[in-house]
């Protein structure tokens, strides 16, 4: 048992703040999917079977605290601030990510957050920091994070945006976007499926793109042939390679999440729920997301790793047009990445169909700002299936 495990804080009103057991798995899946509404429609973000197997491709060793009201026995507050190894200016270091902050409606505004803080303070060690996105339409943890009257300090690196890419709005990439820093002859690229053999090389590539990117989580592909929980949801073969004669310059995976995580739409407004039928013809025409019916899941494709040298815009767009049509394929009509705001492939966001969801990147921490540590150089690198 670790010193965070130990901690043990009784507040009044009958709130107890722990760290997760894995008698929690239960609660912890009701916590994280509270309905939310937003534009109409009613959504429920679930972690079916398993809360446990979910974070499990979010980190390699887990750090959740909950709150517990025990007048009721449910838990009314929880978050996770795991570990997991990144390349941090070129080095590998464990590095945390603070997410599945929730608070259940019945505490919220009843200081409970502020009852979590200590909890958080003693377990947030090794490092001291811990990154973090919130996304512009969790208006309320903005506030919490953001509001400094908590006691640790919220230190922005800048925006990030996840794209759910359902189209294209031209058929080629935009030649205007061709400059010289773009050397490859995408008429002599080579594809491929991965496979064993390529494991190495896969690895190696990983640690080539970090003299680029930062926060890149450090990958051992071979892990995917052990079904290794970090990769759950993903085979080799899910794995596209490109390749400069023999050398490996691009990849990406395509991840089903379904089996461990679901978008699920519980109401529509009435208005929306009238229109449906009408606007997924019209979305089906134009490119975009349809609305699935009441009680089923939007269905969509991760990339995983989806990475390149980032001047390589012509590249970047040929990986996303392979795998658009790999998801289709597949016959699911949609494929979602983040990107930073920093980062120069994020420009050909405005050329692809679909929706945008902005959101604020930056640290955590009850010490001195942590970005003076990292390389401003490198460019943020977020895994939209790991946040």
């Amino acid at each position: 048992m670790n010193s965070a495990e130990q901690i043990v804080i009784k507040k009044p009103q009958g709130i107890e703040v722990r760290h997760v057991a894995t008698s929690d798995d239960q609660e912890l899946r009701k916590l994280v999917s509270l309905p939310m509404t937003t534009r109409g429609l009613t959504l429920s973000f679930q972690r079916e079977p398993s809360y446990f197997k979910a974070s499990q491709v979010i980190y390699t060793q887990i750090d959740s605290t909950v709150a517990q009201d025990h007048s009721t026995g449910c838990l009314v507050g929880c978050y996770n601030i795991g570990l997991r190894p990144c390349y941090v200016n070129g080095t590998v270091m464990p590095f945390r990510y603070g997410g599945d902050l929730r608070l259940s409606p019945q505490v919220r505004g009843k200081a409970v957050l502020k009852q979590m803080t200590p909890h958080f303070k003693t377990s947030l060690k090794d490092p001291d920091f811990c990154q973090m996105i919130i996304f512009d339409d969790n208006i309320a943890a903005r506030r919490a994070i953001q509001s400094g009257r908590l006691g640790f300090q919220y230190f922005d690196e800048g925006l990030i945006e996840t794209l759910t890419l359902t189209g294209f709005k031209h058929a080629q990439f935009p030649k205007t976007l061709l400059h010289a820093k773009q050397s490859i002859d995408l008429s002599k690229l080579k594809r491929c499926v991965a496979t064993a053999a390529h494991i190495e090389q896969m690895n190696a590539f990983i640690q080539q793109m970090a003299a680029y990117y930062n926060f890149i989580p450090a990958y051992d592909f071979a892990q995917l042939l052990h079904n290794d929980p970090y990769f759950q949801g993903l085979t080799l073969d899910d794995f596209q390679l490109y390749f400069e004669q023999d050398r490996l310059i691009g990849m990406f995976g395509l991840w089903n999440q379904s089996g461990f995580k679901q978008s699920k739409v519980l109401d529509y407004s009435k208005k929306i729920q009238t229109f449906r039928p009408l606007y997924n013809v019209w979305a089906k025409l134009n490119g975009r997301i349809q609305l699935p019916k009441k009680g089923q899941s939007f269905k969509y494709h991760i990339l995983h790793s989806l990475l390149c040298e980032p001047e390589q815009l012509a590249l970047h767009d040929t990986m996303l047009r392979d795998a658009f049509k790999l998801s289709k394929q597949r016959g699911i009509d949609a494929i979602t990445f983040t990107l930073s705001h920093k980062d120069p492939r994020q420009r050909l966001n405005a050329y692809y169909k679909g929706d945008v969801l902005v959101g604020m990147h930056g640290f955590l921490t009850f010490e001195q700002d942590p970005r003076a540590q990292f390389d401003a150089v490198r460019i943020p690198f977020l895994e939209a299936g790991r946040i």
